[in-house]
């Protein structure tokens, strides 16, 4: 008979300071994502916010180096283990959620008659998968899925990067100046026509899809790295300066409003002036990515092993990836209904409410995904082990989740019922499952294969 799981080892070294990070990133993209669909695109306030939010963008890079390196700084990287490890746990939900994407476009576009098109002949079979292929080879199934993309070429080159930090030490602030230099060289040319040059041949077909590559990210990588690499000086340095460091970023964010409202004032169009690759909006985004560190060195210094808030903060940076992943459908479907109803949405209470049902249903979703099977296929992540699912809990989520589908879904005639149910459908499926294990765990060994006491 199984004696259960060995005690959880306790995490040494854990960056708590990134969780906060991260959750507040996760919850700036959703934001964004919800205003877009909800708020009139001539207002310049919601513009003002959505400016804000797209640092997450650059925080997710920058995040993104700064786990690699301090994971490999002080110990030997193998090459092939590393990305056998890595693309498993990215490659996989890259996989599945691009053939997801696809598909509901497709189902989007024209119901399921038209995912029925794309497979009914030979010819369309072959479309399709020349379309999903390059969708694949993009990173372009859904909008969201570029960042997938990006961090698959970051793993890619990771090894050799380290190698040349390892070797260059002593000049990374002339690498970071260098890196800084071909940014904003980068980013000045993206937000204008292209060169003739650039218009065709492989540096064309490059820069056609330069927003899925590194390319225009490097910049955010390399200085994540470069502080992990100078760990033991940069983590006591944040914490001596956070209020300095607060202070000079806020006034940089303020100067980056003062002169977006100029831009907007005097004509500029409300797409570029929210523009993520505009070079003088990245100042802002940097400045927000030191203070939500600095105040990320906050929560280290406070945090309580056990405590509620601690409790919280591991479980959203357990899911933040699973959530990222799927809140663009569920975001998808809210917006929806209210597409075309400017009267109603174009409020701050719609926002808010919208906000609010798209964090709830794909927390929904991706908690019954993380206590699925395919858990690590969907969310990156090994399933929630059966031992630790309560049967009660589990049973309750599971009428919430069908009570409220069939609510969304007959009531007001929503798709994202359709997603609640399946979620609530997988989620008795696994709880039957881990009843079934646990039933089993539970089961004494035949008398003849008992140990005798010596």
């Amino acid at each position: 008979m199984s004696t259960g799981e060995a005690p959880k080892k306790k995490k040494k070294n854990h960056l708590y300071q990134l969780d906060f990070v991260r959750l507040i990133t996760f919850s700036a993209v959703i934001l964004d994502h919800v205003l877009m669909g909800v708020e009139p695109i001539s207002s310049t306030l919601v513009g003002g916010i959505e400016l804000l939010c797209r640092y997450s963008r650059y925080s997710f890079f920058a995040l993104t180096g700064f786990v690699l390196t301090y994971q490999y700084r002080k110990r030997e990287l193998r090459p092939i283990e590393f990305w056998r490890r890595r693309f498993k746990l990215i490659g996989l939900p890259y996989l599945v959620w691009s053939a997801f994407y696809w598909l509901y476009a497709k189902y989007r576009h024209g119901g399921f008659a038209e995912i029925r098109v794309n497979f009914d002949n030979l010819d369309h079979l072959r479309l399709s998968a020349k379309s999903f292929g390059y969708d694949l080879l993009t990173g372009t199934a859904w909008g969201h899925l570029y960042f997938l993309f990006v961090s698959m070429q970051i793993y890619l080159i990771f090894p050799l990067a380290l190698i040349i930090l390892k070797k260059t030490w002593g000049y990374h602030r002339y690498l970071l100046a260098v890196s800084f230099i071909c940014q904003a060289a980068v980013m000045y040319y993206m937000v204008r026509p292209p060169a003739d040059f650039l218009t065709h041949g492989l540096q064309g077909v490059i820069w056609m899809h330069l927003v899925c590559t590194l390319i225009p990210y490097q910049f955010f990588v390399l200085a994540g790295a470069i502080a992990a690499m100078h760990y033991e000086a940069f983590q006591p340095f944040m914490i001596r300066w956070k209020r300095q460091l607060i202070a000079g970023g806020l006034v940089v964010i303020v100067a980056t409003l003062v002169y977006y409202v100029h831009k907007v004032n005097v004509g500029e169009d409300m797409f570029r002036a929210t523009n993520v690759f505009m070079l003088h909006n990245v100042f802002a985004f940097i400045a927000i990515i030191v203070i939500l560190y600095c105040l990320g060195t906050v929560w280290q210094s406070r945090r309580r092993d056990g405590s509620l808030a601690a409790k919280f903060m591991a479980k959203a940076a357990d899911r933040s990836f699973g959530v990222y992943l799927v809140h663009a459908v569920v975001c998808n479907e809210i917006l929806q209904p209210i597409d075309g109803q400017r009267a109603f949405s174009e409020t701050l209470r719609s926002s808010i409410l919208v906000y609010i049902l798209v964090v709830a249903i794909t927390v929904y979703i991706v908690e019954a995904l993380r206590r699925s099977p395919i858990s690590l296929i969907t969310t990156g992540r090994n399933m929630v082990s059966w031992r630790e699912q309560n049967l009660g809990r589990c049973l309750i989520g599971v009428a919430g989740g069908l009570a409220a589908g069939v609510i969304f879904r007959f009531g007001f005639d929503m798709v994202v019922g359709n997603l609640l149910i399946g979620a609530a459908l997988l989620l008795l499926v696994s709880t039957i499952l881990s009843t079934v294990n646990k039933h089993r765990d539970a089961e004494p060994l035949p008398k003849e294969l008992k140990p005798e006491l010596v």
